[in-house]
């Protein structure tokens, strides 16, 4: 009978411990977005990124908010400028196409070349600008 008592407390005790732990557990959360791991990423001086890919022959700037989820481009309009090693420059003009801004003209590889980057803004005349290699 002594040995039943503490086979029961014992049970007791470890539903107890089970409970509380389950309780304790924390709800699953979603995962956090992360930003995409082609192209160059490049912090925004307000908030949120830029994401600049050479897709195919075009370039295209993606944008996403401070929480890194994608979001419509507050740019209207872009002015980007690739410098090739050993070439002269190339100019291209940046429009919006759904979500993102694109060039037009063809981007000619190889994909190495410095990027002078100017996004424009309706709202006022001081452009964003982003200098940085690619890639």
């Amino acid at each position: 009978m002594h040995l039943m008592k503490k086979i029961l407390i014992s049970l007791l005790v470890l539903g107890i411990q089970l409970t509380v732990a389950s309780a304790a557990a924390p709800e699953p959360t979603e995962p956090k977005p992360e930003l995409p791991t082609t192209g160059i990423n490049l912090p925004r001086p307000v908030s949120g990124w830029i994401n600049v890919e050479a897709v195919g022959i075009r370039l295209v700037v993606k944008f996403f908010d401070q929480d890194r989820k994608p979001t419509p481009p507050d740019a209207s309009s872009g002015f980007v400028r690739l410098r090739y090693p050993g070439k002269g420059p190339e100019r291209a003009v940046l429009n919006i196409d759904n979500e993102t801004l694109t060039t037009p003209a063809t981007v000619r590889p190889p994909h190495n070349f410095f990027v002078i980057l100017n996004l424009f803004f309706e709202s006022t005349d001081e452009p964003e600008t982003h200098t940085f290699k690619y890639p």
